[in-house]
């Protein structure tokens, strides 16, 4: 255990040490050992926190959220825990908490830094097990706010218990309870905290119209505030649980602990200053009463964004850097570096980002993110960077994160400084996993020189490469262009030089004199932006098959010369996503839906997205069938734009881009079906009886990829069959052709009764009647996920209650015999298509998809019964009304959810990148590099080997969920 390392000799004096304090039992589990092997080699501030408390080690290792993030409610529970009587012994589910005032203050601070020294050995092991750092930073923050919360709701219950009830008088004089919002600034507003950060806040409280007993409303804030400061900031032998920081509050450290709604409003009118608006970028509601913080957000939206830009705003911006360059720490890696506020550090990369937002956001609100690596994305998917300069910022960020992690996990310290003596340094790099200090030092260079170059032409227009003149000389020979492509970065420099040079002499139409000007203007800055991407080949052929396309370029040039971050957003699609660039190619009319979509929301409602169908259906002539096809292919071609390019910017999380590209798809299926129908009704006159479409698979569970399929059955009721079929056979047809504007869906049919021997539409009867009487497990499985989407509502859910009962009444599997067919089932799906050994496939592979939804619909079959909650269509519902109904245990229910929203991350990725309908992990090392920086991993081996840890843990789970049933 400590016996190889970066530094033996330390560890075992660490080890021995733990051992003396009785923090090592006999005989470790494997948990165990892990931990004291990160905290004696890599992080000693663990050993401490290890020591201080023997029983630690237990509790942590035993915590069901050692390898993977702990979500808020979870961190609440155990602070709850604590909170009823101090730390809960491993696995034991948190007790109710006592009453906030059954504690003295000096007793809940303690109970707080025994939460708090829980949560760092645990993160600290999840930072060295690579961990990453977004991640930390959001865990660290949630420990952060739920410490506030016990905070404040102890001291107001000591203080009503002491001077009454505070009552404030609301718009109509009726009173209400004071509340006290905090408002996190800084890392903890970002979600960004680091393992010794101070935490910034500011509080704020209702009003000043009212009184507490014998004191006012302020007097009793005030009081509260320092109550809950104390609290989180005082230290002890136990140390401390974080530094309250105060200083970003209106005047500062002079001004009052707390403000009134009202006195922050009347102070940021008259009196905000250029530094408060940039700290207030990352202001965000988080303890205490949410909503009043969000409101008082929401009230200085106005000073923090202003929507016109004024010479004054840029000058503010200017005189910003001027004030970041004057504190940067200059010093060099021979006297300890400073990851934070040296040159080319942290800050730097927290500037660039506020700066951009400062000049921008006030016009797009897309840009108001928080934290640092989300606002990145934005500004890339905005057009105000390239891929190359985000791609450079956000691993030097992440590098430079991990950096300080280590150098706090180290001394317990809050510090950002590298050791400058070498012996140090070389242990420091060795924790790092680098072989020694010039290796990581030169790695630091890399990373840094790139963050200072960036920060030095902040709001200069950087002159593109002199290759770029080569490559647009008329008579630069073919050698010289070849040499120019490959010193800017393309991988087969002779395909280039071909696409260049068609791309030259080969526009579809004729450029007219305006074209010709702005093409002249705009082909540096384009071959920049595409020599800038992460995939330049890729995005060079996009340009070169978009010039090809007749009438699209000449206007493109016009647009690209009137709106240069348009230019780079198109090309950042080309050179990142090779699924919508393919799309946009295809379909250059998506240019319009492009510059609204950074207007638009990321999300839309299904009532929006059927009322825009309807007013483009409506507007036109209603005898021409290929423009309505043509028109709902566009908007589905459009909305899917709009889901992927907020899925690549981060506003998504996995799950809301399958619920968005569901959405989609049940209001192009209405409309396709009300097409279908009108034209069948004037050819074939009415339908004997109604017909319902029911979604199955992905579409029945709201959890649509990109690239999924449409499993649809059709039921009528009514009539022989022939009409339904017609509809059916129409529908299919039209959904699968290529309109004018596009494709709609591929319609999969095959899960009707009797598969693909079976009729294509089913009578009501006869669907009902093979369910019952003829239906195996497996169809039975796949009825779980049925839901009506389309063509008669009433059928539709007839249809649905039939369903419920040919899985959950009438069906009376036994648990075992359905763990049984559900593990035989999942092993023939990994032997059949799974791949072999050199592949990882994310879906039928071990620890894939399919793991995790064959264990949720295990847990229904066998459940489904008794609990009718676990009657849902989606995963993970499914998993969360198991674990509500204590079908479950709820902490394998968070597992299995927290790697199918990974697992469906990875699919999306692997979309969007690099447009593969598969679901296999890309063998070529580039494409396994831009798959990784997009799941935020450093490189392809970094996440292969993430995915393989997690695909171990799902299968672990799955095996624990069929051997429970």
């Amino acid at each position: 255990m400590v016996t190889a390392g970066p530094d033996p000799d330390a560890a075992a004096v660490r080890f021995d040490r733990l051992v003396a304090a009785g923090a090592v039992p006999a005989s470790p589990s494997d948990a165990e050992r892990a931990i004291l092997a990160v905290a004696c080699h890599r992080a000693p501030y663990l050993c401490a926190l290890l020591a201080r408390d023997p029983t630690r080690l237990a509790r942590v290792a035993a915590d069901p959220y050692l390898a993977r993030e702990k979500p808020r409610d979870a961190l609440a529970g155990q602070l709850a825990a604590w909170l009823a009587g101090g730390p809960p012994p491993p696995g034991v589910p948190p007790e109710p908490a006592v009453a906030p005032a059954a504690i003295d203050g000096a007793d809940l601070a303690a109970r707080l830094r025994g939460l708090r020294g829980d949560e760092i050995v645990r993160l600290g092991v999840r930072e060295f097990a690579g961990g990453r750092g977004a991640e930390i930073g959001r865990e660290l923050s949630r420990l952060a706010e739920v410490c506030f919360d016990a905070a404040i709701a102890h001291a107001r219950a000591a203080l009503v218990a002491r001077h009454g009830e505070p009552r404030w008088r609301d718009a109509d004089g009726a009173r209400q309870p004071l509340s006290l919002a905090v408002i996190g600034m800084g890392k903890l507003g970002g979600e960004e905290l680091n393992f010794c950060s101070d935490v910034d806040v500011l509080y704020v409280y209702d009003s000043d119209d009212g009184e507490a007993g014998d004191l006012s409303l302020h007097e009793f804030a005030t009081r509260w505030c320092r109550r809950v400061t104390a609290a989180l900031s005082d230290v002890t032998e136990d140390d401390i649980v974080f530094r309250v920081d105060l200083r970003l509050r209106p005047e500062g450290s002079r001004g009052p602990i707390a403000n009134s709604l009202l006195s922050l409003e009347r102070y940021y009118e008259a009196w905000g200053r250029p530094w408060e608006r940039q700290a207030w970028l990352k202001a965000r509601a988080c303890a205490g009463n949410r909503a009043l913080g969000e409101r008082a957000i929401a009230m200085l939206e106005p000073f923090v964004y202003p929507r016109h830009i004024s010479p004054s705003i840029l000058d503010e911006v200017a005189d910003l850097n001027r004030r970041i360059k004057a504190e940067i720490d200059s010093g060099g890696f021979e006297r300890g570096f400073d990851v934070k506020n040296g040159i080319g550090g942290i800050r730097e990369i927290e500037f660039f980002a506020q700066a951009l937002q400062l000049i921008h956001a006030g016009r797009r609100p897309e840009l108001r993110t928080r934290s640092t690596l989300a606002t990145l994305d934005q500004l890339l998917f905005a057009g105000l960077i390239t891929d190359a300069e985000q791609r450079a910022l956000v691993d030097a960020y992440r590098l430079l994160r991990h950096v300080e992690h280590a150098l706090q996990l180290d001394s317990g310290r809050q510090t950002q400084r590298l050791p400058s003596d070498p012996d140090e340094l070389a242990r420091f790099a060795r924790r790092l996993d680098y072989p020694d200090a010039a290796t990581f030092v030169a790695d630091l260079r890399r990373h840094t020189a790139a963050v200072a170059r960036l920060f030095a032409t902040l709001g200069d227009d950087e002159p593109p490469p002199r290759e770029i003149a080569v490559l647009l000389a008329p008579d630069a020979t073919p050698d010289a262009v070849r040499d120019a492509l490959a010193h800017l970065g393309f991988r087969d420099p002779e395909a280039a030089a071909h696409q260049l040079d068609y791309a030259k002499r080969k526009p579809a139409s004729p450029l007219g004199p305006t074209a010709r000007g702005a093409a002249a203007r705009i082909a540096p800055d384009l071959l920049a932006e595409i020599s800038a991407c992460p995939d330049p080949d890729q995005a060079l052929t996009f340009v070169a098959d978009l010039i090809g396309k007749r009438g699209a370029w000449s206007a493109l040039w016009q647009l690209f010369a009137d709106n240069r971050s348009l230019m780079r957003l198109v090309v950042s699609l080309f050179g990142t996503s090779a699924y919508l660039g393919r799309q946009f190619v295809r379909h250059p009319e998506l240019i319009d839906a492009l510059v609204q979509t950074g207007r638009a929301r990321s999300r839309r409602s299904g009532d929006e997205l059927r009322a825009e169908v309807h007013r483009r259906l409506a507007s036109l002539a209603p005898d021409d069938r290929e423009a309505h096809w043509s028109a709902l292919a566009e908007f589905k071609n459009e909305q899917v734009l709009r889901v992927g390019l907020a899925d690549i910017a981060g506003d998504l999380d996995p799950l809301d881009v399958c619920a968005e590209l569901t959405a989609i798809a049940d209001v192009c299926l209405e409309a396709a079906c009300r097409l279908v129908d009108e034209d069948m009704r004037r050819a074939y006159g009415a339908p004997p009886g109604p017909i319902a479409v029911l979604g199955l698979g992905k579409l029945g569970g709201r959890e649509l990829g990109y690239a999924s399929d449409l499993d649809i059955v059709f039921v009528y009721d009514g009539g022989d069959g022939t009409w339904p079929t017609r509809f059916a056979q129409r529908l299919v047809g039209a959904l699968h052709a290529l309109h004018p504007g596009g494709r709609l869906y591929e319609a999969d049919t095959r899960l009707r009764p009797e598969g693909q021997k079976g009729l294509l539409v089913s009578s009501l009867d006869g669907w009902m009647r093979y369910h019952r009487d003829s239906a195996q497990l497996w169809e039975r499985q796949a009825l779980i996920k049925l839901r009506p989407v389309a063509g008669d509502a009433v059928l539709g859910a007839r249809v649905r209650d039939a369903a419920h009962r040919a899985v959950w009444i009438d069906a009376r599997d036994r648990p075992a015999d359905i763990a049984a067919a559900i593990r035989d089932m999942r092993g023939r799906i990994e032997r059949e298509l799974g791949g072999g050994p050199d592949d990882i496939d994310i879906k039928a592979g071990r620890g894939g998809l399919i793991d995790v939804e064959f264990a949720a619909q295990a847990v229904q079959l066998a459940h489904g019964a008794a609990h009718p909650a676990l009657r849902v269509t989606g995963t993970v519902p499914a998993l969360r009304s198991a674990a509500a109904t204590g079908a479950l245990a709820p902490p394998l229910a968070e597992e299995l959810i927290d790697a199918y929203r990974y697992l469906r991350a990875l699919e999306h990725r692997l979309r969007i990148v690099h447009d593969r309908s598969e679901h296999r992990l890309p063998r070529d090392a580039r494409e396994r590099d831009a798959l990784a920086r997009r799941m935020g991993f450093a490189d392809g081996n970094v996440l292969i080997s993430d995915y393989r840890r997690r695909a171990e843990a799902v299968r672990a789970a799955f095996d624990a969920v069929l051997a429970a049933l």
